[in-house]
């Protein structure tokens, strides 16, 4: 029987984001202003033609796989191809504070264009228009600019993801990204749920911090963005 978060996606859409996710059968996606994701009960050709079905014309998803992606090329184009790291939260850390998270301020929807323009500077990841829906983002300012934030989004219950770590290049090396993970891991951890998170595999900077905060690499896997042609 595989792992939960082998298959993350589908298992977060059929479970703790239901809400934001439209599924059929064995085919589902977040709503589009929300996340690119796609998922599948099993990934096949089958499944990929409902998706195609499902999508809009130029719509962007983004699937994950192991071996073989079997896309169907006068349907869909690969717009890009990822190696991603898979790190689950495993050893438990001292404390859930530091010097930095006295500067920790929620997160609302005032603060979207902010946040859309912190992620498109540093892309940590897709962050769209109401990613802030997946809940609990958290960020840190200094004169009035948004320097550093994070939150949550996968939840395939009883996983919950830590999501949109970024910080300004300009607010680098003063522990805001650890401060504000921190933050919402001790939310996740309040609710009963396990953290994990996704890094692009050749982000080893990233990878150090997160294994110092307790984080151990469970498996990596390939995501790709493709558009319906």
């Amino acid at each position: 029987m595989s792992h939960i978060l082998d298959n993350m996606i589908w298992n977060a859409i059929t479970s703790g984001n239901a809400d934001i996710a439209t599924v059929d059968d064995g085919v589902g996606v977040y709503q589009p202003d929300i996340a690119p994701f796609a998922g599948m009960k099993e990934l096949n050709a089958e499944n990929i033609d409902q998706l195609y079905e499902m999508t809009a014309p130029g719509q962007r998803v983004a699937i994950h796989y192991f071996d073989i992606l079997p896309l169907d090329a006068n349907k869909w184009s690969t717009l890009q191809q990822m190696v991603i790291t898979q790190m689950v939260y495993e050893a438990p850390v001292s404390s859930f504070t530091t010097e930095a998270s006295e500067g920790i301020v929620p997160l609302t929807e005032e603060h979207i264009p902010l946040m859309l323009e912190l992620t498109k500077l540093t892309k940590p990841g897709p962050f769209l228009q109401n990613t802030i829906l997946f809940g609990n983002y958290f960020g840190i300012f200094i004169d009035g600019r948004l320097a550093a934030m994070a939150g949550q989004r996968m939840h395939p219950v009883p996983y919950m993801e830590v999501s949109a770590v970024c910080t300004h290049p300009d607010y680098r090396g003063r522990g805001y990204a650890k401060a504000l993970m921190l933050r919402v891991m001790q939310l996740i951890l309040e609710n009963s749920f396990i953290p994990f998170l996704h890094v692009l595999s050749s982000n080893t900077g990233a990878i150090q911090l997160y294994e110092s905060i307790g984080y151990r690499i469970r498996k990596q896997f390939f995501m790709d963005v493709v558009k319906k042609l």
